[in-house]
């Protein structure tokens, strides 16, 4: 009876630090696009940027709304192979940063 009881408890262990893996890189792929978005990186690169840092099968998600950007990945834990023995779960991050302003190629100005 212990010896199943240590594989389940084994098995979950594994499966959680799976999911907590996932969510550390879904926020860091929001925050990566987050940064490139408010940089005025066109949506298209940034999308590229963040699923390369994001879980498989990630999707991403880019809003703008007045000076600011917000990144949101989410990805969902996947049960392949195991079928019903862990819950499907759906990690999800979101950055926000503000937009940066364009700088002025001629230099500072002389108050």
């Amino acid at each position: 009876m212990g010896l199943p009881s240590l594989f389940v408890v084994l098995f979950l262990a594994a499966w959680m630090l799976g999911a907590v893996s996932s969510q550390a890189r879904c926020a860091d792929a929001a925050r990566v696009g987050a940064r490139l978005a408010a940089r005025g990186e066109p949506d298209t690169a940034v999308s590229t940027m963040a699923d390369r840092a994001a879980p498989p099968h990630a999707q991403v998600r880019i809003r703008r709304q007045a000076d600011l950007v917000i990144v949101e990945v989410s990805a969902r834990i996947g049960t392949a192979g195991v079928g019903r023995l862990v819950p499907d779960l759906v990690v999800t991050a979101r950055a926000v940063a503000s937009t940066e302003l364009a700088s002025d190629p001629s230099g500072p100005r002389a108050p």
